[in-house]
């Protein structure tokens, strides 16, 4: 009896073991994380001496813990946008028709990631100019009672003030409004904080001041070989992951690119549209999440000596 008890014992020590490690492990990622979002044009090198580590926490967690993370994961509900921003890195300009995703779609596949992995940092929904969206609140509201979701962000170039009837359900403690400030073009910007003010809403202005825009080139195929390619992928760093119309990708330049040119092949996603088998997609996701290289860097400059700051929200004529 007294060696089934410490059996017992053991087992629930290594058990608590466990847990604080894997959130100390999840403490390691965000500050990383954190560290990588540094203001300025030195952020692009610091993320991407980050990112390694970033990969290898991630990889620990899944591979000793069975845990599924990823930091960030941006919604694109529509590609609809007020503005027509030279270098936007999801090419919103240049969509001849831009596409409004149904909230049925939008829900299905977030019900999806949400079921497959274990913890989301931040889940990020844009468009576009997302408060051009017509049926934003249930996405607002499915990302926000997903226990999964740690944090859930609204990004606007500050256009439009939210209407009334979302102002409630942006009351919540987990969500954030965040406020590109692209100067007189963000027209309403003053008066959006106001309204958050008086509501109790998160909100937060990031100036142009605060992130530097960087110019990732046209779409152009750049030849590089697979050690080129490598070596660019490691001085990109990108740790934000974005599910578009079903799919999840690596990063938003690979999502969008696919719409407008770049080939969609099967390895640089996870398909949530054709797979439903949950194992299938836990691994797909953790593979993704662990990528050295992609098609899709052969048709940017991330990661290379070309990737340049710009001015930020140039308008196109």
């Amino acid at each position: 009896m007294c060696g089934g008890l410490w059996r017992r014992i053991s087992m629930v020590s290594t058990r608590i073991v466990g847990v604080e490690l894997k959130e100390k492990l999840l403490s390691i990622i965000y500050f990383l994380a954190e560290k990588g979002k540094h203001s300025g044009v030195k952020r692009v090198a610091l993320r991407a001496r980050l990112f390694p580590f970033y990969q290898f926490f991630c990889k620990i967690l899944y591979r000793v813990f069975g845990y599924l993370y990823l930091y960030h994961v941006e919604l694109p509900v529509t590609q609809k946008c007020n503005l027509r921003c030279k270098h936007c890195v999801f090419m919103m300009p240049y969509f001849e028709k831009p596409v409004e995703f149904s909230v049925e779609d939008n829900l299905k596949y977030m019900r999806k990631l949400f079921d497959t992995v274990d913890a989301i940092q931040i889940f990020r929904i844009l468009g576009g100019e997302p408060f051009l969206y017509k049926n934003l609140k249930p996405i607002i509201q499915e990302a926000l009672q997903c226990s999964k979701v740690r944090t859930v962000e609204i990004v606007t170039n500050g256009t439009l003030v939210p209407p009334k009837e979302l102002h409630e359900v942006l009351k919540n403690p987990k969500l954030k409004i965040q406020i590109s400030d692209y100067g007189e073009l963000s027209r309403n910007r003053d008066a959006i904080k106001e309204l958050c003010d008086k509501e109790g809403i998160n909100c937060v202005i990031r100036g142009s001041n605060e992130k530097n825009w960087f110019d990732p080139g046209d779409l152009h195929f750049r030849g590089r070989n697979k050690k080129e390619l490598r070596k660019q992928f490691k001085h990109c760093g990108e740790i934000c992951r974005n599910l578009h119309d079903g799919k999840l990708y690596f990063c938003p330049r690979a999502a969008f690119g696919t719409k407008l040119g770049i080939p969609d092949v099967e390895a640089d996603f996870v398909d949530f549209v054709n797979i439903d088998d949950r194992k299938k997609l836990r691994n797909a996701v953790y593979k993704l999440n662990q990528r050295k290289s992609l098609l899709a860097c052969n048709y940017c400059d991330e990661g290379t000596k070309d990737y340049l700051p710009i001015p930020v929200a140039e308008q196109l004529k």
